[in-house]
């Protein structure tokens, strides 16, 4: 197998369980709203949680302008307060917390040491706020292999857009035909990766791949075969 020179990674659904961090930030939610809750502990405030983040997706047609209010909304609505609460306020603790309840992929720690123990450059290109992009980056227990991180709001572009994936390869100096894009959405990483010559890598399991679409020519259904493979 000839090596690439770097491999990007997606962060949510790739080197982040969503579904996992929001368990984690349940239970700080609990920690610090369960008093004016009363009964239902942090599993029922996960399950509203992840039923309104939808996998960090807002469904079509959605009232809100982003997962942050569909959750401070879901939160609010959706659970019976025995004291009142205002909505910005369940609006601030998720701005502060979400990102930093974050829970590691399996096996994405396996997958990062076999790169980097070839050689290989690591870093992360993902849509989003640069500020919790790089304190979602901070908590995982291989931070310090992360060379670079790019989001959306740094490069003022963000996928699927082709621009982006290749100013991330443009800032480690290497050429997009030379690196892997690992992510889990068919369009934004998959097909993104591909416009700007990477070879994309998808980790499916998360997002259903598109009838229309031609399937990639590499996928994975956990980031340890990312390192077998590499064996």
């Amino acid at each position: 197998m000839t090596l690439p020179q770097a491999v990007f990674f997606d962060l949510d659904n790739t080197l982040v369980h969503r579904n996992d961090s929001i368990d984690l930030y349940a239970l700080q939610f609990w920690r610090d709203f369960g008093h004016a809750i009363g009964s239902g502990g942090a599993e029922q405030v996960a399950e509203v949680i992840k039923r309104c983040d939808n996998g960090g997706y807002l469904p079509a047609g959605s009232p809100h302008g982003s997962i942050k209010q569909a959750v401070s909304h879901g939160l609010k609505t959706q659970i019976v307060w025995r004291q009142a609460v205002e909505q910005e306020a369940l609006l601030d603790h998720w701005e502060r917390y979400n990102a930093v309840c974050t829970a590691a992929m399996p096996g994405a720690a396996e997958a990062v040491a076999a790169l980097l123990a070839r050689g290989v450059r690591i870093g992360v290109i993902s849509n989003g706020s640069h500020r919790t992009r790089l304190e979602k980056v901070a908590r995982l227990p291989f931070a310090s292999a992360i060379e670079l991180t790019v989001s959306s709001e740094s490069a003022g572009v963000g996928k699927p857009d082709a621009a982006i994936f290749r100013l991330a390869a443009q800032a480690l100096g290497v050429e997009p035909a030379a690196c892997w894009y690992v992510g889990d959405h068919p369009l934004n990483d998959v097909i993104g990766a591909a416009g700007a010559g990477m070879a994309p890598v998808w980790l499916s399991g998360f997002h259903a791949w598109p009838a229309e679409m031609p399937r990639p020519a590499r996928g994975i259904f956990a980031l340890g075969q990312l390192a077998e493979g590499l064996v």
